[in-house]
């Protein structure tokens, strides 16, 4: 008897859950219909205006967050430039020596 009315209730919950999607995927198709009919300069100013809230969102690094970002990319960049240079410098040694000895 409980698992009847158990099962009913799930029942009953699943279906006003895909009702709810139903509506909401009506309501998002209804939307879209309205912004196309819009203006292209309408659609223009919505956009800016909805990248203004996005940067309004946004959690800015502070003076020293970015001067010690800044710093660890300039040395990583230093130490990967030198370690290229360097094997660069090693391998075109050994072509050499294997091309030198080859002719």
């Amino acid at each position: 008897m409980i698992n009847r009315e158990l099962r009913r209730a799930q029942e009953k919950s699943k279906a006003s859950a895909q009702k709810q999607r139903m509506v909401a995927q009506r309501k998002k198709y209804a939307e879209r219909k309205r912004e196309e009919k819009k203006g292209l300069w309408k659609r223009i100013t919505i956009f800016f205006k909805e990248v203004r809230q996005e940067l309004n969102k946004v959690i800015w690094p502070s003076r020293d967050e970015v001067t010690n970002y800044t710093v660890v990319v300039l040395i990583t960049v230093t130490v990967v430039s030198t370690f290229l240079l360097a094997l660069d410098y090693v391998l075109t040694h050994l072509l050499q020596l294997v091309t030198k000895g080859l002719f």
